[in-house]
């Protein structure tokens, strides 16, 4: 049906908004699309952004739909054949990659990483390319380290090179290898370099020969270079307030952390080539459904690129993403096999979340926070300019590659970066301060006491050396 929409042309577009049960025949299918509506309806508008979800069940399509827009500026429908970015959920992609690679006796997960990459420096234990797969490696996350070097993910073009400088300077771990699991991009990263490395092409033209032609995943690619023009790829946004939004893009060409550029059924394809057996291998399926083991003989809950324990209550392979403003989901409850695909281009969207409100009437989900308990007020400690003078000075990292300036006034502490930015240290501990969001440092002192510098811990990065000019 033509429309002719003139000044109203928003108002038009939002009449595209399509919601679409496959299999009607099925009592199921109703329920899903009533509840989908209820869930995704309020992005229904001319002026969201919003998700595509595909829910299936063995063969049967239980669910396929979308809502909202996929590019604000002009109004374009979100469809369920959208492209969005997956953000961690494609880590699953890369692992499967590495694994088929040894699969063929390239490489072997028990190889030491400084056999591939003599860039990364040795440590008194040593960390193999299956403590990268399985985030037991006890690496920084690059991303972090380049936060405290003031420039966090989204402010400027990081390129996979620079995950991999960023982790050769780094002369300390989180903890030793496969002691804990801490999830940190930085092995991923690697790991998307080693196939390269090894095959002797990119990740992107690996995994396309590889797994995307043979599994008919035609809208799959990687944003290996993000100027890159990707018909029907949907823009993502994060909120700015007010029903306002603003646009939100990983401008950025590092990749196999995250990166991948893909539909909501290009991904019911891959989880389900893994349930089966076909990715690339036999073997390499069972063995992305391997769980890690820590060195105490407990399991990591993950295995490649699979997180392998319970979604609310109920068994599942799963994992989330979220890259700039885009989220996903994407996980096989495995007794029942059903399959569901969430992706969206909005910042405040929880898939995860909207996964289980979807399919709550048809899984035996738990509540999803069955021991929670009251949030602990922070310890307050009175700000003194007097007694933090000493701390007033200029630090410098090797490991960051950073130069910070702490101030001390007499209302606040600060601390301020190369990059200009400036942002209030709050007394947290003796020596201790807090900084924004994660951030925490801890002033350190030689045998007089005098004060020597700190370390820095920002999320997956912890005990990075600062030391005083």
């Amino acid at each position: 049906m033509r429309q002719v929409c003139h000044s109203i042309a928003a108002l038009c577009a939002a009449l595209t908004i399509s919601v679409v049960p496959v299999s009607r025949s099925h009592a199921q299918d109703t329920v899903l699309a009533a509840r989908a509506d209820s869930i995704f309806g309020s992005m229904a508008g001319p002026l969201a952004p919003g998700c595509a979800v595909d829910v299936r069940r063995g063969d049967a399509t239980l669910l396929s739909g979308a809502w909202g827009r996929a590019e604000l500026e002009h109004g374009a429908a979100i469809t369920p054949a959208t492209i969005f970015e997956a953000g961690s959920v494609s880590k699953q992609v890369t692992a499967a990659a590495v694994l088929l690679l040894a699969e063929r006796g390239k490489l072997s997960l028990d190889d030491k990483v400084q056999r591939w990459f003599p860039e990364i420096p040795e440590y008194e234990e040593s960390i193999t390319l299956r403590h990268l797969m399985q985030h037991t490696s006890g690496l920084r996350d690059w991303g972090a380290v380049a936060q405290l070097e003031g420039w966090p993910r989204g402010t400027r073009d990081h390129r996979q090179e620079h995950a991999l400088i960023i982790a050769a300077r780094q002369r300390a771990l989180n903890h030793p290898p496969g002691a804990q699991f801490s999830y940190t991009n930085t092995g991923y990263n690697l790991l998307a370099l080693l196939v390269s490395r090894i095959s002797g092409t990119s990740l992107a033209e690996f995994t396309r020969t590889e797994f995307f032609v043979p599994l008919g995943m035609t809208s799959t690619s990687w944003r290996d270079d993000p100027s890159r023009l990707v018909a029907g790829r949907a823009q993502a946004y994060s909120p700015a307030g007010f029903g306002a939004w603003r646009l939100d893009m990983p401008f950025e060409h590092v990749h196999g952390n995250g990166g991948l550029l893909t539909t909501v059924g290009d991904l019911q394809l891959f989880t389900e080539a893994i349930a089966s057996g076909r990715v690339g291998a036999p073997n390499v399926s069972a063995r992305m459904q391997e769980e890690g083991r820590l060195r105490n003989g407990k399991g990591a809950a993950y295995g490649g690129g699979l997180f392998l324990d319970d979604v609310y209550g109920v068994r599942a392979v799963h994992h989330g993403g979220a890259t700039a403003g885009y989220r996903a989901f994407l996980a096989r409850f495995i007794e029942s096999d059903i399959r569901v695909a969430i992706l969206c281009n909005r910042g405040d969207a929880s898939p995860q979340v909207m996964a289980r409100r979807l399919l709550q009437a048809t899984l035996p989900f738990v509540s999803a926070n069955p021991s929670a308990s009251a949030p602990v007020a922070p310890v307050r400690i009175a700000y003194d300019s007097a007694a933090f003078a000493g701390f007033a000075g200029d630090y410098t990292s090797q490991e960051a590659d950073a130069r910070w300036t702490i101030r001390v006034g007499r209302d606040a502490m600060t601390f301020s970066r190369w990059n200009g930015d400036v942002a209030p240290l709050r007394p947290a501990g003796p020596d201790v301060f807090a900084g924004p969001a994660s951030l925490r440092i801890t002033f350190t002192r030689d045998a007089n006491g005098r004060v020597t510098g700190f370390t820095a811990d920002a999320s997956r990065a912890l005990g990075v050396i600062f030391t005083r000019e």
